[in-house]
């Protein structure tokens, strides 16, 4: 296999790299040189009214598919292909996260691959198809930005003022609490606002690009990558209630600090609709 980005890796500085962080970096480098080719993104199917899937999309996690099977024998969960994940260790794989970017020729969008080992993301690696950078963490090892020729760390910083809130296609009371949400934070003023539409917003929180990311709907396969790029880079992480993030958990919050992070937490609380039925 050719080692690619991996040769950069610094044992000094980030320290032993797991032979399974190798071989998903070289995924993710011929994930990301899919996308760039768009092979099939004008294949467009509707999983939904408001969900699409390229044939990009496939194409790609069965690359990534067949790297983690010839290499390591793996469990794979995919965003397309589905996969069982009970086993003490699996992959989780989303080939295209931001697919209607991508369909659109708007380079924000991602490819995330994660390994869980007994119920923990400890290894991940993104794509960025903006940049073509491959972000990769090991847990307690630090996030890092790798490119041909060079890796940085990433840390997170709220200097940008800067907030994506994304409702993540939720339904019902939580998509009332993201509107909700939305409207308090922009009667605050007092932060820059964006939707993506991909967690590549999670990659942004690490490298210090955005203060934070509101998602209100999320599932696994999405955000378990980027969870730990951003742990690893310094952010604060859980879910709409406070409660740290996990493999189960349906929603995020991801902040540079501490004091942003309580703070949009309350937002939420007071975002909740007034329901008879809560949800």
């Amino acid at each position: 296999m050719d080692v690619g980005m991996s040769s950069i890796w610094d044992t000094r500085t980030m320290g032993v790299m797991r032979s399974e962080t190798a071989v998903a970096i070289s995924a993710i480098e011929a994930a990301l040189n899919l996308s760039h080719a768009r092979e099939g993104a004008e294949d467009v199917t509707h999983k939904s009214e408001r969900d699409i899937v390229t044939a990009t999309d496939v194409l790609i996690e069965d690359r990534i598919r067949a790297f983690l099977g010839e290499s390591l024998e793996a469990t794979v969960v995919g965003e397309e292909r589905g996969g069982e994940g009970g086993s003490e260790s699996y992959w989780l794989v989303d080939p295209i996260c931001g697919t209607r970017n991508f369909a659109s020729g708007i380079p924000l969008y991602c490819i995330n691959l994660a390994l869980v080992e007994n119920g923990l993301v400890t290894v991940s690696a993104i794509g960025d198809g903006s940049t073509g950078e491959v972000l990769v963490a090991q847990q307690g090892s630090g996030a890092w930005a790798l490119t041909d020729a060079s890796a940085r760390q990433l840390r997170v910083s709220s200097d940008s003022k800067t907030m994506i809130i994304e409702d993540g296609h939720s339904t019902g009371a939580r998509r009332e609490q993201a509107a909700n949400f939305l409207a308090a934070a922009i009667r605050l003023d007092r932060w820059e606002l964006r939707t993506f539409s991909t967690t590549l917003s999670l990659a942004y929180v690490a490298s210090g690009r955005v203060a934070a990311y509101s998602l209100f709907s999320i599932s696994a396969v999405h955000a378990a990558a980027g969870s730990l790029l951003a742990s690893e880079s310094g952010a604060f992480l859980t879910d709409l209630k406070g409660n740290p993030w996990m493999i189960e958990s349906d929603s995020l919050i991801a902040s540079a600090d501490r004091a942003l992070h309580d703070e949009l937490l309350q937002l939420a609380r007071d975002a909740e609709p007034v329901l008879t039925n809560n949800m």
